[in-house]
């Protein structure tokens, strides 16, 4: 048992030094790629999903009083499916499926400096309570945006390292 134990601290001990060795490093350890983030301005649509998303990703990039020298520009296109019929032949669940296409520009630029794509999705019952149905509506919506703004938080991460080349 205790050979064990040893062989796997050993074990992980080796992961991290080869993981050092390869020049790997987090992408929240370098403070001044994360910091860049708070630079971006977010514009998005006027739909109630385009403010959560706008609100995810500033919650995510820290990035409030965002005036610096980019700016995100996102478009979105929600779409709700449904998922579970019933014994009844009514549909019991449904799916948000978040679509946001998104671009990148330097701050005065005509042409982006990264676009993308992301995609957010949730599901939800139906109750027979309409308030109920409407509420569990709202929740994977706000779920959706959340799970799009991650992926676009992490994919500008992975832009502000290849472009400051950290």
């Amino acid at each position: 048992m205790r050979t064990r134990h040893t062989l796997l601290a050993c074990l992980a001990l080796s992961a991290t030094l080869g993981l050092g060795a390869c020049g790997f490093t987090p992408m929240y350890a370098n403070t001044q790629t994360a910091d860049t983030l708070s630079d971006f301005t977010i514009v998005t649509g006027e739909e109630r999903v385009d403010f959560l998303l706008q609100q995810a990703l500033m919650d995510a990039m820290n990035a409030r009083q965002g005036d610096g020298r980019y700016e995100l520009r996102t478009q979105t296109e929600q779409n709700s499916i449904a998922q579970g019929i019933g014994a009844d032949a009514l549909v019991q669940r449904y799916t948000i499926e978040l679509d946001v296409r998104y671009q990148v520009f330097q701050t005065g630029a005509v042409d982006p400096v990264l676009t993308g794509r992301a995609r957010g999705s949730a599901s939800y019952d139906l109750s027979t309570s309409p308030y109920a149905a409407l509420s569990s509506e709202q929740d994977a919506e706000e779920r959706a945006a959340q799970m799009a703004a991650d992926r676009i938080t992490t994919q500008l991460l992975r832009f502000i390292q290849t472009a400051d080349g950290a």
